[in-house]
């Protein structure tokens, strides 16, 4: 490009660059708001409003030509970084939805990508506000400004930022020698197939969560204890969800959805030997009476300590009942493993109060 051309677009950069950075952080906050409000969780969102040296350079090169700032695709920018390679094109559908595409400078840079080329690409839009929003008074100074969206998953990124810090891309017209060329292809490929495998995965454990509830009714010592069976199981119990209720009207306070750590509390239950919803169920429904009894006992001389109480409650209590009657040192062992902690007794001091309460209902429901 002529220095006088290259001059007159840095001047307009120059003039425009708080602008062309509020623009920015407007199409960021506008992307963030639109996949929260379609229920989509992704890595991250990030912008960036193109750097003076960065454009300089952009200009410099051989085969650009640009008459305008305007013509300067990608002053501003936002990157979408997905958990999924198949939420690209979902999320594509929302920006296509919600912006003005430039059809003509867009790019699916993953179909350029030929099958004898190392590199791993993403999906890249060129956009503008759409007239609905540009008539907002807030929005009105952005006409005619463009924004590069891009979305690509999480090991995309990964791929993109390597290659990057290694100085290499798909498109250098630097040769590379063929050993490297292969190398570069396999981890192209093994990185296609993790993206194919997550999701797999993905597939896999959203099915599970969906069948586990009949499992659950049908075959419960066959389901294994994890935090999905764990949620299902507090979640429809009938003994569950009884002895959950009871023990918080022991307090007055009310139940609530799970808010415990469920993976955690798994985790708790296969430590106590409760390696099935078989199990857990038995057990409750043996102790169910020892469970309350010493809940209550340990509780009642208590402050109010909480305003409600965690459905599945019971079941962390019924872990310590379990492990209560191995004695003292099978509860501290167990409240030393998973950093249970209360600022008024020490763990011994916490374990005797178990124990404690577990022998005086022991003796209570036998006489």
């Amino acid at each position: 490009m002529p220095e006088d051309a290259i001059s007159n677009i840095l001047a307009q950069y120059d003039a425009q660059k708080q602008q062309y950075q509020d623009f920015t952080r407007r199409c960021e906050a506008l992307l963030t708001e639109l996949l929260t409000e379609e229920g989509y969780r992704v890595h991250s969102v990030t912008s960036r409003s193109k750097r003076r040296d960065r454009l300089e350079e952009k200009l410099n090169r051989d085969g650009k030509a640009y008459k305008d700032l305007s013509e300067v695709t990608d002053c501003a920018g936002v990157r979408v970084i997905t958990h999924f390679e198949d939420e690209v094109d979902k999320i594509g559908t929302l920006v296509e939805r919600e912006f003005q595409i430039d059809r003509e400078r867009s790019i699916d840079k993953r179909r350029l990508l030929d099958p004898d080329r190392f590199g791993y690409l993403s999906l890249h839009y060129i956009c503008s506000l759409h007239g609905e929003r540009l008539k907002l008074l807030e929005n009105r100074r952005y006409s005619g400004f463009k924004c590069e969206i891009q979305i690509r998953s999480i090991l995309q990124h990964a791929w993109a930022e390597i290659e990057h810090d290694l100085g290499y891309k798909s498109n250098t017209t630097i040769i590379v020698p063929a050993p490297i060329r292969r190398r570069f292809s396999r981890l192209a490929g093994l990185l296609e197939m993790a993206d194919q495998e997550f999701e797999s995965i993905r597939n896999e454990l959203a099915n599970y969560a969906a069948r586990v509830e009949q499992e659950i009714r049908t075959e419960p010592s066959q389901v294994e204890i994890d935090d999905v069976s764990l949620a299902a199981f507090v979640r429809t119990d009938e003994l569950c969800r009884r002895l959950d209720e009871t023990m918080a009207k022991l307090l007055g306070l009310n139940i609530l959805p799970p808010v415990l750590n469920l993976q955690y509390l798994a985790d708790q239950l296969r430590y106590a030997g409760v390696l099935t919803i078989g199990d857990l169920r038995e057990g409750l429904e043996t102790d169910q009476g020892i469970v309350v009894c010493q809940f209550s006992l340990r509780t009642k001389e208590l402050p109010p300590f909480t305003q409600s109480l965690s459905r599945g409650i019971s079941v962390l209590h019924f872990i310590q009942v379990r492990l209560g009657r191995l004695g003292k040192a099978a509860l501290v062992d167990f409240y030393t493993k998973f950093s249970f902690g209360d600022p008024s007794m020490s763990r011994e001091e916490a374990a005797q109060a178990v124990v404690s309460a577990l022998e005086h209902c022991i003796q209570e429901n036998a006489l």
